[in-house]
């Protein structure tokens, strides 16, 4: 049985929304997107003028109950350029951690973040994913998996594609 919450936040992920102003997105205090790093800030900023598909991602995100919390780390298992993974569930919030190893092109590294974001996307888009048992489930559902506790998705890949393009645009 759906609960009144899950409809309406179904509801406003599956509508269209139109972009909220800069400084709230990325400035607020109530921004669901964030970061400590300087580097991350100015690529999200950047992505955020610039990429209609990475602005719709963090205005979708903003309506939901999922904060997203992105970190720069030097290196990550295998060839992973990034990831997501889930954080203990506070109050009504969910939380989830993207990591980045900040290599090549701001452009690539934005693509790269675009992707991340559609992957929290999806985590807001499945209310019952609530710990790391709940986001295997969801990937194993929704995902291919790319190896031991590596998914990827159809979706994200779309979304860093499109970012891409419109960044070279």
């Amino acid at each position: 049985m759906l609960s009144v919450a899950s409809l309406l936040l179904a509801a406003v992920i599956g509508s269209p929304l139109a972009p909220l102003p800069e400084r709230l997105a990325l400035d607020s205090p109530t921004r669901h997107v964030r970061t400590t790093d300087h580097a991350i800030s100015r690529l999200l900023a950047r992505g955020y003028r610039r990429s209609p598909t990475f602005a719709r991602l963090i205005t979708q995100l903003q309506h939901s109950d999922v904060f997203v919390y992105i970190e720069e780390v030097p290196r990550l298992p295998g060839a992973l350029e990034g990831r997501l993974m889930m954080l203990p569930r506070a109050h009504e919030n969910r939380y989830v951690r993207i990591q980045i190893a900040l290599r090549g092109a701001p452009e690539d590294t934005i693509a790269l973040l675009g992707h991340e974001l559609r992957h929290a996307l999806e985590v807001a888009e499945a209310p019952s994913v609530s710990d790391d048992e709940g986001l295997t489930r969801l990937y194993q559902r929704i995902g291919v998996s790319g190896g031991a506790h590596q998914f990827d998705t159809m979706a994200a890949q779309q979304a860093g594609r499109a970012v891409r393009k419109e960044l070279s645009a």
